[in-house]
């Protein structure tokens, strides 16, 4: 049996990638290939993350010691990596695919206000990972990596977005400086899967389709118009207007209590008059300077991994062109106000906030009713029930 596992990394295109296979499922079967999720999702970020959330809805044993931490986590992935492979053995299926990037530098936190950054030994984890796979099963592991200061602003982008982070860039850099650093990162992988088995490949060379390149050089499956949707685009960036707006919001939120909804967010943004698409948070001596200080690690990784070049930085030109963002004017502000509390008052968002935050309050004061909230995601019941509360809106 073979599992292809691929980590990563953030903003590589990975989930309109994830929706592709997981709406492909069937199709894939008909190649031999069995791509693995938790019941009613499209990737299993849910079980590489289960052990290190830090929020209220978080299990008892989150807070476990370290190496508590990694035998619980062992039992997850082995639990779910032996689900998956009986299946797919039964099935006659000769090819496992499980997609997640979580798994890229797992132990890394972002950012989580109430503890600071959280040290967890990476490379435990990832043999923790390589220990819960059967030995029998040849496992390869796959990442895409983007140039890093452009991996850096989408990131920083994302996480304010989702009211992870409120502060500026350059905190944040400081904060996601190892994420950066692929050459280390991905050598740990290297070192626990094998150098035969680790392949990385550079998001900018796969493009205008990462999903074309996966399909073709990743499963080796070269009709994609066989497929449905390959050209999905999802998880689109907000206008720089609108992420500004919501970093402010968020700046003087508590953590527990920040919430964010794609649909509400994509919706107000569809309605700013002129919104800015200055997404460019780095300065060019900035951007220059953080590929400066990279530089020896992706020469790197480009020699060992036998990676195809990053697209080139021009400075001059960079420099010539550089306007950088005004920030958010009181009148741009005040309209977005006025579009967010409109979209916020609308009975299908407050149907489905409401129906969340039920089921994340039974889980939390009624545990032995967790396998009946199971028990309706995994039967598609939820699904439905969404689709009838976004008619309403």
């Amino acid at each position: 049996m073979n599992l292809i596992l691929h980590i990563g990394t953030n903003k590589t295109g990975t989930t309109a990638l994830q929706k592709f296979l997981s709406f492909n499922r069937r199709k894939l079967t008909k190649y031999g290939i069995h791509y693995a999720t938790p019941p009613d999702s499209y990737n299993f970020n849910s079980v590489v993350r289960a052990p290190r959330c830090s929020t209220r809805d978080a299990p008892s044993w989150a807070l476990l010691p370290r190496y508590h931490l990694v035998e619980k986590q062992h039992e997850i992935f082995g639990q779910f990596f032996l689900d998956h492979l009986n299946y797919a053995e039964r099935e006659g299926f000769h090819t496992i695919v499980a997609s997640s990037e979580a798994l890229y530098c797992m132990p890394i936190h972002l950012y989580d206000p109430g503890d600071g950054k959280v040290c967890v030994d990476t490379l435990a984890q990832i043999e923790c990972l390589r220990a819960a796979i059967p030995s029998s099963v040849n496992c390869r592991i796959v990442c895409y990596v983007r140039r890093p200061d452009r991996y850096l602003e989408s990131l920083y982008n994302q996480c304010v977005k989702q009211g992870m982070f409120t502060g500026e860039i350059g905190e944040f850099a400081s904060i996601v400086e190892d994420m950066l650093d692929y050459h280390r990162c991905l050598s740990m992988w290297r070192k626990v899967f094998g150098d035969s088995n680790t392949e990385v490949r550079v998001y900018e060379t796969a493009l205008p389709n990462l999903i074309h390149d996966f399909l073709r050089y990743v499963l080796h499956l070269h009709e994609s118009s066989l497929f449905a949707k390959a050209g999905l685009r999802v998880n689109e960036r907000l206008s720089r207007d609108l992420t500004e707006y919501i970093r402010l919001l968020n700046k003087n939120i508590p953590c527990s209590e920040r919430t964010f909804d794609e649909k509400i967010c994509s919706l107000v943004d569809e309605r700013i008059a002129n919104p800015s698409g200055n997404h460019e948070y780095l300065s060019p001596d900035e951007r220059a300077a953080l590929l400066s200080r990279l530089e020896p690690s992706m020469e790197r990784l480009r020699t060992e991994f036998a990676l195809s070049a990053f697209p080139q930085f021009d400075y001059e030109s960079a420099k010539a062109t550089w306007r950088p963002h005004p920030g958010l004017s009181p009148e741009k502000r005040r309209e977005i106000e006025c579009h967010y509390k409109a979209a916020q008052g609308w009975i299908g968002f407050r149907l489905e906030r409401i129906f969340k935050q039920a089921a994340s309050m039974a889980r939390r004061r009624l545990p032995f009713l967790s396998f009946v909230l199971d028990f309706v995601r995994a039967s598609g019941m939820r699904r439905i029930l969404l689709v009838a509360i976004n008619r309403l809106k």
